[in-house]
């Protein structure tokens, strides 16, 4: 499956995007300090006139209860994230705050460890309810387990899910499951805090397509403004938003530095045509005062159209704050005073002379001692009755995550704008296992690259979560080359495949479309960037000729926007083959071979890509 949106990876260049990212903020003068490091304490207003109400947003959980380990150079294996120290840290703000906290997440909660994955996300409510989680958006993976399962979860939690913008297409109304709702005021120390929440339009595309056909999602702008005066009529005094949705935003201005900012803070542009942005625009302005977002796993602490947005990447690894002040006398809130504290670490220990424990973000020669961990100004630790509920939860999975199925001797890469190590290999096991002529893999199935050596099954099923399903499709010549258009437009990042040279259009140049479904609008899918299309060993592509495509079901069945293509293909020309997930096939290849990737047979061979780019003019 693909939980990523559409153009989620695109943001290379901004062209034109400086004057909408930039337009709400005032210029700090020359020479002023942008780096002033993590503050020691919660902010608050200096004015005794004044109240602090802390927000706590986090994002695309995805079932990551235990912590995460990455190796340094010299192989010391380092320590990132957990539901433990995550609930350590909330402790400390719970203490600062005063009793005004709300700890708002943006969906995307169970979908993607073993540990989560095999109670279908329980594990992960079971901790939010634990932490004090107030209200929580609908993900697109929430409804990978189906909408049973989801409606379990729903009642499960001790907090509600708010959005307002799935509707039944049949009845035209709103959809009612119980512990959903489209929006909802909270009591705050003395203030109300409305949270309205909306999941994203992309999430037909983006979870299994059979589980939700018979929903519609709707640009959450045109049905989200009652619900907003709807809040304001019952009396909130600041309105946020939890979406599961996002943009994407330039790495620049320290982009990934713990730092507390202003509407005054430089900061780099976002892309304007993601959700968040064209959301923003279409409301009235000042009816929202916050928003908490995600699904795009960036990095997001903006002021965007004059309002605070927050994203915290993804996997329990970093988190932000939104800070509101408001007025004790008149209870109104203070906008020019809102702060966002962010890109917090989500850390026990961090790297000497650094305020973080992201191996990503070291130099890749360097191997720095660690340090106890400071979180305004108190040591960081874990907090222990959530220690003592985790220890059966690992033990437990303990003997599958610890496996090892081989080795590879480069790392396994996966990248959204370019062809990956890891994408490659997952089309090759495909493409043999099926006994296909080609194969195709949607970016959005493989979550994350692996590091060079040991391969456990822990970071495989981390890589390649989803059940997807082998599938087999014989197609003519003419319509491989149409697949392949459409799957290449961008649209979902860049596919992997097997047994086949493409050539496409660059991303940060402008490609023709054209109504492929005759619906009269020119869609993201209907993007036309690929250019040239033959085998590996450069015969052309015979349009009368049939070939035998290996994918996964997710894509057969419509995901990625792929519906209107598969809708014209036979069933007799689809293969489904049951008998194991995906992640099951790479399981027997690696067992098999043990040592994969190696510098003299790399997967991803500079001299030989599957995948190039070329000017449009070519």
């Amino acid at each position: 499956m693909n939980s990523r949106p559409d153009n989620s990876w695109i943001g290379a260049v901004f062209i034109g995007l400086l004057v909408w990212g930039s337009g709400c903020i005032t210029p700090r003068a020359p020479g002023a300090d942008t780096r002033q490091g993590p503050p020691e304490s919660a902010w608050k207003s200096s004015s005794p006139g004044e109240d602090t109400v802390m927000i706590v947003g986090i994002n695309d959980f995805h079932g990551s209860l235990l912590s995460k380990e990455r190796k340094l150079p010299n192989g010391q294996g380092v320590w990132s994230g957990g539901a433990s120290a995550l609930a350590g840290m909330i402790k400390i703000l719970k203490e600062e705050s005063e009793g005004r906290l709300l700890i708002v997440d943006a969906g995307d909660e169970w979908q993607g460890t073993i540990e989560s994955n095999q109670v279908k996300g329980a594990s992960v409510v079971e901790f939010f309810n634990r932490i004090g989680v107030s209200a929580a958006a609908v993900g697109n993976h929430e409804f990978d387990f189906g909408v049973p399962n989801m409606s379990a979860r729903f009642l499960q939690a001790k907090y509600p899910y708010v959005s307002g913008n799935i509707f039944e297409k049949k009845s035209g109304e709103r959809v009612k499951w119980k512990n959903m709702i489209p929006s909802k005021v909270f009591e705050v120390g003395g203030y109300k805090i409305g949270i309205a929440g909306f999941s994203t339009v992309q999430t037909p595309s983006t979870t299994r397509y059979e589980y939700v056909k018979h929903l519609d999602f709707k640009d959450p702008a045109s049905v989200l403004g009652p619900e907003v005066e709807a809040l304001r009529s019952k009396g909130a005094q600041a309105v946020l938003v939890t979406a599961h949705a996002g943009t994407i935003c330039e790495e620049k201005h320290g982009l990934r530095e713990w730092r507390l900012l202003d509407r005054s803070s430089p900061q780099g542009a976002c892309d304007p045509e993601h959700e968040i942005p064209l959301f923003l625009k279409g409301m009235p302005q000042g009816s929202v005062d916050g928003v908490i977002a995600g699904h795009t796993h960036q990095v997001i602490h903006h002021f965007l159209n004059g309002v605070p947005v927050v994203q915290g990447e993804a996997y329990n690894q970093y988190f932000n704050i939104l800070y509101l002040v408001f007025d004790r006398a008149t209870r109104r809130l203070i906008p020019e005073k809102t702060r966002i504290e962010g890109l917090i670490p989500i850390c026990e220990q961090v790297f000497e002379g650094a305020d973080h424990c992201d191996v990503r973000r070291l130099d890749g020669k360097k191997s720095p001692e660690m340090v106890q961990a400071m979180f305004h100004g108190k040591p960081v630790s874990p907090d222990l009755s959530v220690e003592r509920w985790l220890l059966p939860i690992r033990e437990g999975t303990e003997k599958f995550r610890r496996e090892v199925l081989a080795t590879s001797e480069l790392p396994l890469t996966h990248f959204r704008d370019r062809e990956g190590s890891f994408g490659n290999l997952l089309a090759d096991v495909l493409r043999q296992k099926g006994n296909a002529d080609f194969s195709l893999v949607n970016s959005g199935g493989i979550r994350t690259s692996l590091d060079s050596g040991e391969i456990t099954y822990d970071g495989l099923f981390r890589a390649l979560p989803f059940d997807n399903l082998l599938n087999v499709v014989e197609l003519k010549g003419s319509d491989v080359k149409l697949l392949y258009r459409i799957a290449t437009s961008g649209a979902h990042g860049v596919i992997g495949v097997s047994g086949l040279e493409l050539t496409l259009i660059p991303f940060d140049q402008e490609a023709p479309k054209e109504d492929l479904n005759g619906n009269g609008r020119l869609e993201s899918w209907e993007t036309r960037r690929l250019i040239r299309i033959r085998k590996a060993d450069g015969e052309e592509i015979e349009d009368q000729r049939t070939y035998r495509i290996a994918t996964f079901d997710f894509l057969v069945n419509g995901g990625d926007d792929l519906g209107w293509f598969f809708s014209k293909v036979p069933s007799r020309a689809i293969r489904r083959d049951k008998t194991g997930y995906c992640r099951d096939l790479v399981t027997e290849y690696l067992k098999r071979e043990k040592k994969i990737n190696t510098r003299e047979h790399p997967l991803l061979d500079p001299d030989h890509p599957r995948i190039k780019f070329a000017p449009r003019s070519e």
